[in-house]
């Protein structure tokens, strides 16, 4: 992938640029050219090859910069995030922050990618980016006092989420527990949260965000699921950019507070996005499955599900929505 982002970096002013000038440029062959861009293409990045003019993006590429997403940060963000990384092409922006663990603090170090090879999703699952269709973004957080509340990080990352794409004029978003966030029914973003901890001790979280900003037809076609973006949400795909520190302005501000504060004073906010509420669903668990209908979340987070008389809490599972009666 390292050669293909090469050749994007010659197509990324939305301009026609032809085979013969390109591989001159990269000092490779036509065929070479080809190749990559045939790549691309199959990642979903709409590379459109037009006769007697080469190869162009339509809307041109936006790569991720360092400086323009400190410039857009806010004051109180330069001072809490310790460093911002940037790759082209890495395994998961998740582990790159758990193996920096090892020897250095990852508190406040945000980690992006052009593009993962090995995106992670919950339950083992992964998550697929296509080449500047979106956010691959990871941050570090410790958390010296754990909150009682922990359970409940995922849900206030997700409320975090849903502010910083509020700034960027999407609307009708929707969170389903325990992290995601959709918009018309389809998925839009997820988060994965991998913690190390010290029993009664110290506890350091990476947070990883997969976001869709604006997804081509190829690429909705290689997703294999229910997916929408952000252009859909908001009319206009935004920056990468300013996405990226929206999302750190968001994070900085809500892991800070919820540091102290816990889950509590973000319990109705998150219940007026809450994707399940009143809906018939199915919670598979290793040693049970639970058929019921979603009633919010509890004040630690945890899903409230009412069935057979009863309403009961839930800390982790497996929800598949059913048919309401």
């Amino acid at each position: 992938m390292q050669k293909a982002f090469a050749l994007l970096e010659h197509l990324q002013d939305g301009c026609a640029h032809s085979g013969e000038e390109i591989a001159k440029q990269l000092g490779v062959t036509r065929t070479a050219v080809w190749n990559q861009v045939k790549r691309l293409q199959a990642e979903g990045v709409a590379i459109h090859a037009i006769p007697g003019k080469g190869y162009r993006i339509p809307g041109g590429y936006e790569f991720l910069n360092q400086t323009a997403i400190e410039v857009a940060l806010s004051d109180a963000s330069r001072r809490a995030i310790a460093a911002i990384h940037l790759e082209r092409v890495t395994d998961s922006t998740n582990q790159r922050l758990l193996d920096l663990n090892g020897g250095t603090s990852i508190h406040g170090v945000a980690w992006l990618a052009e593009y993962q090879t090995q995106g992670r999703g919950r339950r083992g699952g992964s998550w697929l980016a296509p080449p500047g269709s979106g956010l691959c973004l990871s941050f570090g957080w410790r958390f010296d006092a754990p909150p009682s509340t922990m359970s409940a990080l995922s849900l206030v990352v997700g409320i975090a989420v849903v502010r910083a794409l509020a700034r960027l004029g999407a609307s009708n978003l929707a969170l389903k527990w325990p992290n995601d966030i959709y918009h018309a029914d389809r998925k839009l973003a997820g988060i994965l949260i991998e913690m190390r901890s010290e029993f009664g001790g110290p506890c350091v979280v990476a947070i990883g965000i997969g976001l869709n900003l604006g997804l081509s037809p190829d690429a909705h076609a290689r997703i294999n699921e229910r997916v929408t973006d952000v252009s859909a949400a908001s009319g206009a795909t935004p920056s990468r950019n300013l996405a990226a520190a929206a999302i750190l302005d968001e994070l900085v501000l809500i892991l800070q507070d919820f540091s102290i504060s816990g889950f509590d004073p973000y319990r109705a906010q998150w219940q007026q996005h809450d994707y399940l509420a009143g809906r018939q669903i199915r919670l598979e668990m290793p040693e049970r499955v639970v058929h019921g209908i979603a009633r919010g979340v509890a004040v630690d987070g945890t899903l409230l599900i009412e069935h057979d008389g009863t309403t009961e809490a839930f800390l982790a599972g497996h929800i598949v929505l059913e048919a309401n009666p």
